[in-house]
C-alpha cells in the first residue's frame, strides 16, 4: 500500500499525511479547523473585495418609453 502524500496545514505550517477521509482536512486537526474558523468570525481574514470610485448603478431597469401593442386581428 503507498504511503500518503504529505501537505501543510494553512494554520500551523505543520505537514501530515493527506487523509481525504479525516473530517478536518485540509487542516492536520480540529483544533486548527476550529482555529482558522475563529479568525473568519472575527474578520481578520476574508474574501477579497474588488472596490472602485465609481458608484454602481443600482437603478431599476426603467420599462421603453412608448409601451408595446400588440393587435391580434
Amino acid at each position: 500500500m503507498a504511503s500518503l502524500p504529505e501537505i501543510q496545514c494553512p494554520t500551523c505550517r505543520k505537514f501530515f499525511a493527506a487523509d481525504i477521509h479525516a473530517p478536518s482536512m485540509p487542516f492536520c486537526s480540529m483544533r486548527c479547523k476550529m482555529v482558522d474558523l475563529n479568525h473568519w468570525f472575527s474578520e481578520e481574514v476574508g474574501l477579497p473585495v474588488c472596490t472602485s470610485d465609481e458608484p454602481e448603478d443600482q437603478e431599476e431597469p426603467q420599462a421603453p418609453a412608448s409601451p408595446r401593442e400588440y393587435r391580434f386581428d
